[in-house]
């Protein structure tokens, strides 16, 4: 359980990484979104959020659809494979709804504000990882010395 809360932890830092670099290669340079959305796809340090933006992105090019429906798309068919909690998906889902239905200055705002909320996730989840992960691990030690004096 408390590896559980330390990949939900590292998970949204991560992301939060991942919007600066969006927020730049939008508003920044200019770059078009589903093109954005690929180059962190085929960036290393993404992590496990490389495959959402790749299919994003991808399905942006391939099936001509907005940003806010590939980013639902990407999400329902990669989500698996993400340590997050029913939260995390919530703010995840609606950042999607924002994304490109407005221009470059607007979407710098959107940016800024799911930062802030991913922000506020993550604090939460450190939070949550140091004291509930505390408790599993110690829970985790108290349980295996009581079945060590159990077979003495």
């Amino acid at each position: 359980m408390s590896v559980k809360l330390a990949e939900r932890q590292r998970a949204l830092s991560k992301l939060i990484e991942i919007l600066l670099n969006l927020r730049n290669q939008i508003c920044g340079l200019g770059v078009p979104l589903f093109s954005a959305f690929e180059n962190i796809g085929n960036e290393r340090i993404s992590g496990i959020w490389s495959e959402i933006f790749l299919e994003c992105g991808n399905a942006m090019k391939e099936q001509r659809i907005d940003a806010g429906e590939a980013w639902k798309m990407a999400i329902e068919k990669r989500g698996d494979s993400l340590p997050l909690d029913e939260s995390d998906w919530q703010v995840l889902s609606d950042f999607g709804e924002l994304l490109g239905k407005s221009g470059k200055e607007n979407q710098e705002s959107v940016l800024d504000l799911e930062k802030e909320n991913l922000e506020m996730l993550e604090k939460k989840a450190r939070e949550a990882m140091n004291t509930k992960g505390k408790l599993y691990r110690n829970l985790g030690v108290l349980s295996g010395a009581a079945a060590v004096i159990l077979l003495i």
